[in-house]
């Protein structure tokens, strides 16, 4: 045990006796409940330095070799995180960092800077600046300020690491300077402060002890989620008072609802908090960055700007990005870009003419217009234990479907049947050497489904093609066939002539393969000279149209090899000429709401459903789904109902399943790790157009 959870155990025991002096037993319960709720809040720095010291231990060389360690100061024990939980952190700490940094590069050369960690933790961001080389000409003068208990034992951890000693430098005595009530460690450029921020006279006392009204003197005031666990009414309050300071700057990083609460990621981030007796208490009134940057204006900053952290992550460089890429194995986009849309960086200053963002914050794109097709979109019931997967696949046979491969706790081999009413129970034969895989590609064909790449561990595709067959009446078997020309994870394939197969991207940049199903062999098809080019896209969508066979390429994440980060917002058409083995795209429909990544597709007639995924904004009951009506080049919105949307419905990692005599489709599981706060998993979700669903999906 570190000694922090010492500190929190040992206080709870405390103040869980009762209170004999206290005149008013009401009163006493009322201060040991906020003793305990504050604790609660201190507990969630152990997590949390926990992670960052995960995030140091493997990415601290990314930005320079000789960047020195500092966590291990303040937390001995150092498991390894979750790569979407390092990830997440460490885009965290670098959009503070980013931030502050534009900050201090804006300021005259001879200005005081105070730089003041609100909540600060256990976090050593002090030293590391203190440290950077490019700071050593400038007066940054670094406090730290957090509850007065957790202040005591920092200053012990500081005191007794002559690495940190040796960087700010001896204590000032009384006589050097006036040491404000609270301030344990003064010296010439740190100072560590026990403040209850409630307390504003003392808040302004302490602050002027080091010089913060003084016209040459910039603050920076710094609440990484420390603010979010108070009400409006207590939090705003110590934002107003940290404005009316000389040049004051204020960076907030905390929690979001951009799509409301019953968004899936936002209502399992509220009952984690909740969980943990640590409410989140301000994101409610101010969910969206809309709400916060009007916050701020209204506490008395002029100037005011934010981005969430995956628009944080767009800042990083692009060479800073590969060097991330390269530190270890990542494949949890969909979970990075839940997380990133899901916490706020803002920046907020009454000194003029500094600025941190300079693009204000803006929608993607205005409003649609509904869809004028009906559908009727319904969740039906959860997935049982056994089923209950994401990034798994989906096969469809005139009377049977068939749900295989994926993951759960760990990668599944299995191949379940998805049956209706009208189905026979099916008898299903897996080999011995059918490999667990995920993010494979599923192919339904007159003859079969195929089953093409996938991958076991991440970064590295597989090139194995299955094919499932009825063999005789209600009973399936897989079949290996030939492999694919190299192996492939996140792309995606389309049934081309009845029993060929075209495949398109991956996570590699691959482009565009074929396979003839007469001579069992697989071959590349390169571009046209006149075509449009178009680099490799992870997670998009190939689509043939029912009634004209036309192809189409929608969506996916562009792929840069310089570590650039965008998806496609175009509707490609895919001509193809199999004799000189080309293929030629032209551009049909371009919308920013089709920029996503890891969504599914169900086709009627000319018009293309698009079905959850992530993007580059956080999609909500308006444009979670969105029709694509290929005949008139529209974009249209498919609002998601007040009845499903309550039950948080997970449109990603999941996969589809038609009955076109039914004229019918189910979104079938799917799921996502939220960051440390636990999982959330799909159920199915049926699609019809126009009438009532008409049939539910079973389990043997």
């Amino acid at each position: 045990m570190d000694i922090y959870s010492s500190v929190v155990q040992k206080q709870l025991g405390k103040n869980s006796k009762p209170d004999k002096e206290k005149k008013n037993e009401k009163q006493g319960k009322s201060r040991n409940k906020k003793v305990v709720h504050d604790l609660f809040v201190q507990g969630t720095n152990d997590s949390s330095i926990v992670s960052k010291r995960s995030v140091e231990i493997l990415y601290n060389d990314v930005e320079a070799s000789n960047s020195k360690p500092f966590f291990h100061h303040f937390v001995k024990k150092s498991p390894r995180r979750t790569p979407v939980i390092n990830r997440g952190y460490w885009i965290r700490m670098k959009s503070i960092r980013m931030a502050i940094e534009k900050i201090i590069e804006q300021q005259p050369p001879e200005q005081r800077i105070n730089i003041i960690n609100l909540g600060c933790g256990y976090d050593p961001l002090p030293f590391q600046l203190l440290d950077e080389e490019k700071f050593q000409h400038r007066n940054l003068y670094c406090i730290d300020v957090d509850f007065p208990e957790l202040i005591d034992y920092k200053s012990q951890m500081i005191r007794m690491a002559p690495e940190l000693t040796t960087l700010i430098g001896p204590q000032l005595c009384d006589s050097e300077s006036k040491i404000a009530p609270g301030v344990v460690i003064r010296t010439t450029n740190y100072a560590t402060m026990g403040c209850d921020l409630t307390n504003r006279k003392l808040y302004c006392e302490q602050l002027d002890s080091f010089k913060a009204n003084s016209p040459s003197t910039t603050n920076i005031f710094i609440a990484e989620v420390s603010l979010a666990y108070m009400t409006p009414e207590t939090a705003n309050p110590i934002i107003e008072t940290s404005s009316t300071f000389s040049n004051s700057h204020f960076l907030i990083l905390e929690q979001l609802l951009p799509a409301g609460e019953n968004h899936p990621f936002g209502k399992r981030m509220i009952h984690h908090f909740n969980k943990m007796e640590a409410p989140l208490q301000c994101v409610h009134t101010y969910p969206t960055i809309a709400d916060q940057i009007n916050r701020f204006r209204k506490l008395g900053y002029n100037h005011v700007n934010a981005k969430d952290l995956l628009a944080c992550w767009d800042l990083v460089p692009n060479d800073i990005k590969l060097k991330v890429k390269n530190v270890e194995a990542f494949d949890e986009w969909e979970e990075f870009i839940f997380f990133g849309h899901h916490y706020i960086n803002l920046h907020a200053t009454n000194q003029p003419n500094v600025t941190v963002y300079a693009e204000k914050n803006c929608e993607l794109y205005p409003q649609m217009k509904s869809a004028a097709t009906e559908y009727t979109v319904q969740y039906q019931n959860e997935l049982p234990v056994n089923a209950q997967r994401k990034f798994h696949s989906c096969l469809g046979f005139p009377n049977a479907s068939f749900l295989t491969c994926g993951i759960q706790q760990s990668r599944l081999s299995d191949t379940i049947q998805l049956k209706l009413s009208t189905d026979n129970d099916a008898v299903i034969q897996v080999p011995t050497d059918f490999k667990a895989r995920v993010g494979a590609t599923s192919i339904d064909t007159r003859s079969g489904s195929y089953l093409v790449g996938g991958r076991r561990i991440p970064g590295a595709g597989m090139d194995e093609v299955w094919k499932l067959h009825r063999v005789k009446a209600n009973h399936y078997t897989w079949e290996l066939k030939s492999p694919l020309l190299s192996g492939r994870v996140k792309h995606t394939a389309a049934c081309i002539n009845e029993e060929d197969i075209l495949i398109f991207g991956g996570s590699d940049g691959e482009t565009f393969e074929y396979y003839s199903n007469e001579s069992n062999i697989w071959f590349k098809l390169d571009y046209s000279s006149d075509s449009i080019f178009l680099k490799g896209l992870e997670s998009s969508k190939l689509v043939v149209l029912d009634t004209t066979n036309e192809i189409y390429l929608l969506g996916g994440m562009i792929y840069d090899p310089a570590g650039g980060f965008d998806f496609s917002s175009t509707v490609y058409q895919v001509e193809l000429d199999l004799e000189s083995k080309k293929v030629f795209l032209t551009e049909i429909v371009k919308h920013k709401s089709l920029a996503r990544y890891g969504f599914n597709v169900v086709t009627t007639g000319s018009k293309i459903l698009v079905i959850g995924g992530v993007g580059k904004t956080l999609y909500c009951q308006n444009d979670t789904i969105v029709e694509v009506d290929i005949d008139t080049k529209k974009v249209a919105s498919v609002r998601i109902n007040e009845s499903l949307w309550r039950k948080s419905p997970v449109f990603v990692g999941s996969d589809v399943i038609s009955r076109k005599s039914l004229n019918q489709s189910w979104i079938i599981g799917g799921g996502v790790v939220c960051y440390g706060f636990g999982s959330v998993w799909g159920g199915i979700v049926s699609i019809n157009f126009g009438e009532q669903p008409s049939e539910r999906i079973e389990f043997q």
